[in-house]
């Protein structure tokens, strides 16, 4: 299965505070809405493969945030 999302990176951030969505459209619509367009970079589309929930799960709780995403 492949898992797509959008990413803008926090520019004066930790990447935790990067803004994440599941459109482009939504991604830049939460970065007005959180009130700075200039602290964020512009959407980048991302994706990854996972064979099924348990290997999505075991790469979204591994160590760095996961092996092989994004």
């Amino acid at each position: 299965m492949k898992l797509t999302y959008w990413v803008a990176a926090n520019l004066e951030g930790d990447k935790t505070d990067a803004i994440i969505a599941r459109t482009r459209h939504d991604c830049e619509q939460k970065i007005l809405a959180y009130g700075n367009p200039a602290e964020y970079a512009q959407p980048v589309k991302k994706s990854f493969l996972y064979d099924d929930v348990f290997d999505l799960f075991e790469m979204a709780t591994a160590k760095d945030g996961g092996r092989g995403m994004g």
